[in-house]
């Protein structure tokens, strides 16, 4: 292996486990809740009576 590919492959390693450790270090998204949502419509067909 040539000097020029054995840098780009050690870069590319690097640039690897950076975008992972990144990944990593992010906060989770939160789940979407459901029973909120359906908790709107909750009142509007109420039975009278």
């Amino acid at each position: 292996m040539c000097g020029t590919c054995q840098v780009d492959g050690v870069a590319r390693k690097e640039a690897a486990v950076e975008a992972a450790r990144l990944l990593a270090a992010m906060p989770p998204e939160p789940e979407p809740e459901h029973d909120q949502e359906l908790g709107k419509f909750r009142g509007l067909f109420r039975r009278r009576g």
